[in-house]
């Protein structure tokens, strides 16, 4: 079927009645199944002590089983990505927890918004849009993202639970977003996931 984009952020468990939490990689594949890794623990738990995101972690699993992984490949370049082929948010080693905070939540919300990636890559694989329209459409996907990570980032910063260094900033202008992600390379990145989308499939 069609190749599982990786998305790349640039920039940058608690009550657990429908998942279980595993801190060895070997478990089964159950929509209910979530894994973190053992050094992301605290960052996760703080993350769980708001509502917004543990609703956001049920989403995820209805989908199928959440994999929160360390220093990946990719990583050493991108603070974090979300890889939907082996449902999994992998984020950089070397990281301060306001940093981890923040990568981890973004890309869960990239997580949670997979079947709408999936559309669009649907579009791209059956020729119904092209490379300019398809980099724009993903950008887009991720703005939105962005911008209800910041939403909970805020809130969890007001109410005391996340610290103040975990504030990020998103233009409220998608336009001034998109030429901010083109000039980092992040466009030129999902151009070249079209392109391997076309040729592979």
């Amino acid at each position: 079927m069609f190749q599982k984009a990786i998305i790349i952020l640039f920039c940058i468990f608690s009550n657990l009645s429908l998942s279980s939490i595993s801190y060895g990689k070997q478990i089964e594949q159950s929509t209910q199944e979530l894994y973190c890794a053992p050094e992301l623990r605290q960052v996760f738990a703080l993350l769980r002590e708001m509502p917004e995101v543990n609703n956001l972690i049920d989403q995820i699993l209805k989908n199928g089983p959440l994999y929160i992984e360390m220093n990946h490949h990719l990583s050493k370049k991108f603070d974090g990505y979300w890889s939907g082929g082996d449902r999994t948010i992998y984020t950089t080693k070397s990281r301060s927890p306001a940093a981890l905070l923040t990568t981890v939540l973004f890309e869960m919300h990239n997580a949670a918004n997979d079947p709408e990636l999936q559309r669009i890559d649907s579009l791209a694989y059956l020729g119904k849009t092209n490379r300019k329209q398809y980099v724009r459409a993903v950008e887009y996907w991720e703005y939105k993202n962005a911008k209800a990570t910041t939403a909970i980032l805020n809130r969890g910063i007001e109410s005391g639970i996340f610290p103040e260094n975990s504030y990020w900033y998103i233009s409220d202008d998608f336009e001034d977003h998109f030429r901010v992600q083109k000039s980092a390379g992040h466009s030129s990145h999902i151009g070249q996931m079209y392109d391997d989308l076309i040729r592979y499939g």
